[in-house]
């Protein structure tokens, strides 16, 4: 029911990269540069799929990934704007065995994307230098990775979410999609902060409670894991007290809102989907609809 995390104290082999992600683009704003952008998919899939992003082995499994490029404008020879959706899972365990149920664990659109790109040029990962192409990805990397080690062990994501915030202090303020926003709209630069906030961090614990103490024993521990699943949503409730608006759980329930309004239909106190719609009235009806079985 769990993965094994091993310290490496040695450089392993690229083949060891943890994240296999399913790179689509579409060009049909900007026909022109079709051409330009042949080899661009294929480019950001192997950049992806062939970094170690980690020092820790997983066991040979992967974390699946999905990033949906559409862009929106090209500029000069080389110059492009893109909205991209970027989507991950993790696999949901029943006893020591992985089931075929997938939980979603991050989705976002960002339309904020701005970068340079010629073909054929080499992408490099360099977390001390900012890019605007290869820097948008590794942040989101950072992220499936923090949400995912956060699900197998408390507060495991730390090093990965503290990454990703590096990327976003130390990217000009200017560039389009890296500015210092405010927890009205989506940025990289709040979601960074809200998630390495000590007040967010009974969020992370809970998130850790509803996954591996939660929907990892649902099948075989029921009542614990709802009672960790309960814990979870009491925990948002609480920081929603001082915190009401935050892009952290805008984001949590864009991506869980589905899940949680069917996991719960299997929990006998319905009360729980009041609860879901004091901390979500975004996706009050989707909670309505289950309570009532529909």
């Amino acid at each position: 029911m769990y993965r094994v995390f091993v310290f490496l104290l040695i450089i392993t082999p690229i083949i060891n990269a943890q994240i296999e992600c399913d790179v689509t683009i579409n060009t049909q704003s900007i026909p022109a540069a079709t051409d330009r952008l042949q080899s661009f998919e294929r480019d950001i899939e192997n950049y992806i799929n062939s970094n170690k992003w980690s020092t820790d082995d997983l066991g040979g499994e992967k974390i699946k990934c999905s990033m949906n490029i559409f862009f929106v404008s090209a500029s000069g020879d080389n110059s492009y704007q893109a909205q991209v959706f970027i989507g991950s899972t993790r696999p949901v365990y029943v006893g020591n065995n992985i089931s075929d149920r997938k939980s979603p664990m991050l989705r976002i659109f960002d339309d904020k994307w701005e970068f340079s790109y010629t073909r054929g040029q080499p992408l490099y990962r360099n977390d001390s230098q900012f890019d605007p192409l290869t820097d948008f990805i590794d942040f989101y990397m950072y992220l499936i990775l923090g949400f995912d080690f956060d699900s197998y062990e408390k507060l495991g994501g730390t090093p990965y979410f503290l990454k990703a915030q590096t990327l976003v202090n130390q990217a000009p303020s200017g560039n389009k999609g890296w500015e210092r926003g405010t927890a009205t709209t989506y940025n990289k630069y709040m979601l960074a902060e809200e998630i390495n906030n000590p007040k967010f961090q009974p969020f992370r614990e809970g998130w850790y409670l509803y996954h591996y103490k939660g929907l990892d024993l649902l099948a075989t521990k029921p009542d614990v894991a709802y009672k960790n699943m309960v814990k979870f949503i009491e925990n948002i409730a609480e920081i929603r007290k001082t915190t009401p608006r935050g892009i952290l759980f805008r984001t949590m329930f864009e991506t869980k809102y589905e899940e949680l309004a069917d996991v719960f239909r299997g929990y006998n106190d319905k009360k729980i989907y009041q609860l879901l719609i004091s901390v979500d009235q975004a996706h009050q009806n989707a909670y309505e609809q289950a309570a009532k079985g529909n």
